[in-house]
């Protein structure tokens, strides 16, 4: 009796082990496709959102070159002079644009400004500190100036191009790029009565002496009477801020008033940038903060 007892316990106990190694494979197993579903749900929300984030630049490009096109038809055919900066409010479909035209010889021309000029530019809106800022525009202008033993001067072909100076980091060109330009017309002097306000602080720092005399300059011209049927021409900046959802976008061409080859238009672009988003107060030309 012993010994049949002894045979049933051991033909109980495999059993037993063999429902508890099941549960623990269904127990592995739910948690694998928890784990596999999870990745899935999270691998849809990131293309969901890369999909909206595509959507939003495409509609800021679209919109904003639209605007840019009107404001130009605007610049053209208004019969009153541009001033430092025009700007307008469209609407294209359900998005709300404002564009800001800023003539490009009111900015500073950074591959031929003085140093003293550049120096005050990154104390001023670089936040630099007043030596960090001269060595900098000390090393610009000697990269640009280099003799002819030392290595090919520094030609700068577009703002981004800073960032090839030694000791200029990405903060100082997100701080600046609003007020700097790379002008290829050979003219490197900035015309202060056209330039954006918040650059007379630099000018006033540069050069304070000069200051009254500009100012004085400035409110003759936003007095005098517009000139009707005055060509207009030179090159100018024209920035489309895009409000779509929650973000305001920045579209930003470079034009040229002239005649060209490629268009019918007595305008064309030089250069266009992508739309990026703006954060809070970093675009404060032309009198417009958005964030």
């Amino acid at each position: 009796m012993a010994i049949a007892a002894s045979a049933g316990t051991s033909r109980v106990a495999p059993a037993g082990r063999q429902r508890g190694v099941a549960l623990a494979i269904v127990v592995w197993f739910i948690a694998g496709m928890s784990l596999l579903v999870a990745g899935i749900v999270a691998q849809a929300r990131l293309d969901t959102r890369m999909a909206q984030i595509h959507v939003a630049r495409a509609k800021a490009a679209a919109a904003g070159d639209g605007a840019i096109q009107l404001m130009m038809v605007d610049l053209m055919t208004n019969t009153d002079g541009p001033g430092a900066s025009s700007g307008g409010r469209y609407r294209l479909g359900d998005v709300d644009v404002t564009v800001v035209l800023v003539p490009a010889s009111g900015l500073i021309d950074i591959n031929r400004a003085a140093p003293e000029l550049l120096s005050a530019l990154f104390v001023l809106v670089g936040g630099l500190g007043e030596d960090e800022a001269r060595s900098l525009a000390e090393t610009m202008v000697q990269s640009r100036t280099a003799g002819p033993t030392e290595s090919a001067p520094l030609k700068l072909a577009a703002v981004e191009d800073l960032l090839r100076i030694p000791g200029a980091s990405r903060n100082l060109l997100d701080a600046v790029r609003d007020f700097i330009v790379v002008n290829d017309s050979g003219r490197g002097n900035t015309d202060w009565s056209q330039t954006p306000e918040a650059l007379l602080d630099v000018l006033a720092k540069a050069y304070p002496e000069q200051l009254e005399t500009v100012r004085s300059r400035r409110a003759d011209a936003n007095a005098g009477p517009g000139l009707p049927g005055a060509p207009r021409a030179g090159a100018y900046r024209a920035d489309a801020l895009v409000r779509y959802g929650d973000k305001t976008w920045l579209r930003r061409r470079w034009l040229a008033i002239e005649k060209n080859a490629s268009t019918a238009l007595p305008w064309h672009s030089t250069r266009t940038e992508a739309p990026r988003v703006l954060t809070e107060n970093s675009y404060l030309l032309g009198g417009f903060v958005d964030a």
